[in-house]
């Protein structure tokens, strides 16, 4: 698949949204805004519960009350392996 690589103009609240959702997914600005566009235009993508929804956003609080806080995709793996 070709690539292309674009500069957008965010207003502060919508990069803001931007920057908890990669810290807390463990993801790039570019898949963040990649899904957000394809949910736009309607491509099929993964849509969240309310559950989820408001887990996630618990979360994203949490990160920006503690940064300290942060896993590594590796560490969440390990626990919920460890779950099982």
């Amino acid at each position: 698949m070709a690539v292309r690589k674009v500069a957008v103009t965010l207003p502060e609240e919508l990069f803001e949204i931007v920057e908890r959702a990669r810290a807390i997914e463990h993801r790039t600005r570019s898949e963040v805004v990649q899904e957000a566009l394809r949910t736009h235009f309607g491509e099929a993508v993964y849509v969240p519960s309310d559950e989820e929804r408001r887990l996630l956003v618990a979360a994203l609080d949490e990160v920006a009350d503690a940064p300290e806080k942060i896993r590594d995709w590796e560490q969440v793996r390990a626990e919920l392996r460890a779950d099982r």
